[in-house]
């Protein structure tokens, strides 16, 4: 028989390369790529097992017999296991976190061991194959078993897809089909065409297909920075966790890196990155694995358990003890630890569950010092498993604007009444009920929301300002709070004056507040926003005055027209006499820098009568009026102007 074996040629130039190809790239030890390893192996030895015993069926008068029943035997075998690591593949690929259970383990190696036993007793039997007494390779009455093997595992895949499409995306779907069904096609026209070797080539092709879509380095690793990515991560975590590893991790964040982006400028923070990567690298060794899973974030796995991290850590510490110099500039940054050790993750199943634990240990540890080392536990997990839950229902409503905008009105001391308010946002969820600002705006922050959440407040207020009249109601501006991230933006005017624009709203009627923190935090940006607004006649307000380290600077580098007072220096102005008398000293600094005052938290008549003396311009608290839904503030300002009329 004349066998065409350019296809088995090309064929293994293509395993050969995806080899080269795979084992150069930066990769991660998992079930299904152990699968996919050993998937290009079979092909190789398969393919070559193939070109073998072509010719040595060819020369079959010049190959002793057994040889040539070896090099059969070996061929047919590996041929036939092909298929079955296929299918364990598309298992593995679909359901990695699953364990087999007995009745899969029969289904997935019960035909191959009866194949063997085909295969292996055929120097005996002549089942499979055998040599006639001219030395003719002959197929056996059995061979077509082998056949019905393959068509089993190559449909079973394929059924595997479909009932389980859900769990791959479509690009995998397509992949994982073309996959079984190729090679169902290759092997129905290797039957009906003699001497065609096309089967090795339908599969090095599937191979290469799976590799590119689902077995590719590169989505495992973050291109600018050279270290396994997030996805990486959890996909390890999950297979340690599947198969009971033991294992420990610990987590490092890095302090101050959107300072050094948004405020210095540094617009090559991959390459300081880059350099705390190399540096992790080198002090982990081969025992460790460093992932980069965050902007500011990595994950260092030791398998394994009771690993002594103390000299590790402290490593780390001393470094980080020194500035960084990075293009010839010397930075300093904050950095935050904390350690998952073994006995804590017993109990958890999810990966998801790891990395929520060890991003909430990582932010107490950035609150409590980079000389303190968290240890992740089941308080920290559920903590971490409620911010899930919150950052879900803040995607949701992000995408449903469900938030809902309460306004708190602000008394004013000179006219008598409600002059103008403050927009507050309020989430509440069916299943958690109400969710405090204090809780999900941080979580917003730290999720990259906070942006869309601002925006959503913004054009929710210049739509109630508009469509209400609310000047013709007394109310002169609405106050906006900023967020820090916002006030980072470059282009943050242009996108504020074209909401009020959008609403025809005049622009005194927006009154925007800013935290001291994101003063500090985005100087340039902010001072070249705050112009551009004030020339079209929106005013600044600075909020939470006397809160942390509160300094004059704030007050005289930007032109604020309002300082708000906290709620705590009036609070702490009731019991303690010092407090009174800072509290007294600094609406008096304040007004002689001809400056508005509103101070927040004003709960009692004394307390109003007492700031009205010190000279305070306006009111907010719970005195006058808790924050209130729109309709509400509305019936308020409806009985704030009746009994002024009557007064009058």
């Amino acid at each position: 028989m004349d066998y065409i074996i350019h296809y088995d040629v090309a064929a293994l130039l293509i395993t050969i390369i995806l080899i080269i190809q795979y084992y150069s790239n930066r990769r991660i030890s998992l079930g299904v790529s152990k699968v996919f390893v050993m998937m290009l192996m079979l092909a190789t030895a398969s393919n070559i097992l193939d070109l073998v015993t072509i010719y040595t069926i060819e020369n079959s008068q010049k190959v002793p017999l057994i040889v040539n029943y070896a090099v059969n035997m070996l061929y047919l075998f590996g041929f036939n296991c092909m298929p079955m690591v296929c299918y364990v593949y598309v298992r593995e690929a679909i359901r990695p976190a699953e364990k087999w259970s007995r009745l899969e383990y029969v289904a997935a190696f019960g035909p191959v061991v009866v194949d063997a036993l085909l295969i292996f007793t055929t120097v005996f039997t002549h089942g499979v194959f055998y040599f006639d007494s001219n030395l003719v390779y002959k197929h056996g009455s059995l061979m077509a078993l082998l056949y019905v093997s393959a068509f089993y595992y190559m449909l079973a895949s394929l059924l595997q897809t479909i009932t389980h499409r859900d769990k791959l995306t479509r690009s995998q779907r397509i992949v994982v089909t073309f996959f079984t069904v190729g090679t169902i096609i290759s092997i129905a026209c290797q039957l009906l065409i003699s001497g065609l070797l096309i089967v090795q080539f339908a599969i090095s092709l599937a191979l290469l297909l799976v590799y590119l879509s689902l077995e590719n380095p590169e989505e495992f690793t973050d291109a600018q920075i050279g270290l396994f990515n997030r996805m990486a991560f959890v996909e390890t975590m999950n297979y340690y966790l599947r198969n009971e590893k033991d294992f420990e991790i610990m987590g490092i964040q890095i302090g101050g890196i959107g300072y050094l982006r948004n405020v210095i400028g540094l617009t090559d923070i991959n390459g300081l990155m880059k350099m705390i990567a190399d540096f992790l690298e080198s002090i982990s060794g081969k025992k460790r694995k460093v992932f980069y899973v965050e902007q500011n974030r990595f994950m260092i796995l030791s398998e394994g358990k009771d690993v002594n991290w103390d000299v590790f850590r402290k490593v780390i510490q001393r470094r980080f003890a020194r500035p960084f110099n990075f293009e010839n500039t010397d930075f300093s940054l904050d950095l935050a630890l904390a350690l998952l050790p073994n006995s804590e993750h017993k109990k958890i199943s999810d990966a998801e569950d790891i990395v929520r634990m060890m991003e909430c240990s990582l932010q107490e540890a950035e609150e409590a010092g980079s000389d303190m080392t968290v240890i992740a536990g089941e308080q920290l997990l559920e903590k971490g498993r409620r911010e899930g839950e919150i950052l879900h229902i803040l995607r949701e409503a992000v995408r449903f604007q469900r938030f809902d905008v309460y306004y708190q009105p602000i008394y004013s001391v000179q006219k008598k009444r409600y002059c103008s308010a403050e927009a507050l946002i309020r989430l509440r969820d069916d299943r958690m009920g109400f969710i405090s600002p204090e809780e999900f705006v941080p979580i917003a922050e730290r999720h990259g929301l906070i942006i869309e959440i601002g925006t959503f407040v913004f054009r929710e207020v210049c739509r109630f300002m508009a469509e209400k009249y609310l000047w013709e109601r007394g109310i002169e501006y609405i106050d906006v709070n900023l967020s820090v991230v916002q006030c980072m933006q470059e282009n943050l005017h242009q996108q504020l004056l074209s909401i009020m624009d959008e609403f025809h709203l005049p622009y005194h009627c927006i009154n925007l507040e800013i935290t001291e923190t994101a003063a500090v935090l985005s100087s340039e940006n902010l001072r070249n926003n705050m112009t551009k607004l004030m020339e079209k006649g929106v005013n600044f307000s600075l909020d939470d005055y006397g809160t942390g380290f509160s300094n004059t600077a704030s007050i005289v580098e930007y032109p604020f027209h309002t300082i708000k007072l906290d709620k705590s220096m009036l609070w702490s102005a009731t019991d303690s006499e010092k407090a009174m008398c800072a509290l007294e000293h600094m609406i008096a600094m304040i007004k002689s820098m001809h400056m508005e005052l509103i101070c927040e938290g004003v709960e009692t008549q004394s307390q109003a009568t007492m700031l009205e003396h010190m000279g305070c311009d306006y009111f907010q608290g719970y005195y006058f009026s808790k924050p209130v839904p729109a309709d509400t503030f509305l019936d308020l300002l409806a009985r704030d102007r009746t009994y002024a009329l009557l007064e009058e």
